[in-house]
């Protein structure tokens, strides 16, 4: 794994970890081929450490062994994807495409949690904007993500409600306060504002944005172990209060308008941080099947 420096500052806090940073940067794991077949860009999770992607997951080096360039870039930082951050992941191709142009247009994006969101909607606006970059979008997944931001809103509210755990009503109203400052409400205060931001508009019949991906293969990964985050968690925690059921929704939303690629994977007992359960993690996703997945949708 290399880590190549790309900005010295960081003015509008896409990064952050525990030891402060104000570089803007990629890790890389080169392909185990002379002439790459393309590019992982694989995006950590809100607050997750990039360097750590290649701890949690196998993604990356199962990769490398079928000629992919695997690049996790410091952007840890967001719930959406705005100008800052599409830029930023502009710039990391950009550079990727100097070091090795033999990746052709060969692009495959994937994230975690927060991170999924973002590989969605950067998907969306790779497919919407083909002049932005010479990579072309081949498939994108997204490991647990929150997708439907008004959904998300209303997830923060459940969970300061619930009042279940110092660290839930914290993340709750970290959630929500975050987005309502963002666009300046609440979703019925701003509707638009939500839809514009989100991977999948839940309320829309097209998906809003996800319509983009009508043709483009999409998985997303999910592992709703309700009884786990009833034991550990809030013992009145309900499936709407996951990803799961926003999830599936996405799927036949893209399967109805004629999507045969799109796949919604439920796994049991795969989620683990270390050597403890937690079904929110990138553990959830089959690595070697994961690659096998994508790789005839790069073939060159």
């Amino acid at each position: 794994m290399q880590k190549q420096h790309l900005l010295s500052s960081d003015p509008t806090h896409l990064y952050r970890t525990r030891k402060v940073s104000h570089e803007l940067a990629l890790y890389l794991l080169p392909a185990q081929s002379p002439t790459p077949r393309g590019v992982l860009l694989l995006l950590p999770g809100f607050g997750g450490p990039a360097e750590s992607v290649f701890q949690e997951t196998a993604l990356g080096q199962e990769a490398s062994q079928a000629g992919f360039v695997t690049v996790v870039p410091t952007l840890n930082n967001r719930l959406y994807l705005d100008s800052s951050s599409m830029y930023f992941l502009d710039d990391v191709l950009r550079h990727l495409l100097r070091q090795y142009p033999s990746v052709g247009p060969n692009l495959v994006i994937g994230g975690f949690s927060a991170g999924g969101h973002l590989a969605l909607t950067y998907a969306e606006t790779l497919v919407g904007d083909t002049t932005r970059l010479p990579l072309r979008v081949k498939a994108v997944f997204g490991v647990d993500p929150p997708v439907d931001l008004a959904n998300f809103w209303q997830t923060g509210q459940r969970r300061i409600a619930q009042a279940c755990s110092p660290l839930l009503v914290r993340e709750g109203r970290s959630m929500a306060a975050t987005l309502t400052q963002a666009f300046g409400g609440s979703p019925e205060q701003v509707p638009g504002a939500y839809r514009q931001y989100s991977a999948f508009s839940s309320s829309d019949s097209t998906g809003g944005n996800l319509a983009l991906l009508r043709t483009i293969p999409v998985r997303v990964y999910c592992e709703p172990d309700l009884s786990f985050w009833r034991e550990h968690y809030c013992p009145t925690m309900q499936l709407e209060d996951l990803n799961t059921p926003m999830l599936q929704q996405l799927i036949h939303c893209l399967q109805r308008q004629g999507n045969r690629q799109a796949e919604y994977l439920e796994t049991r007992g795969k989620g683990r941080v270390g050597k403890r359960p937690f079904p929110h993690s990138w553990s959830i996703v089959d690595a070697p099947e994961c690659i096998r997945w994508l790789q005839p949708y790069t073939e060159q």
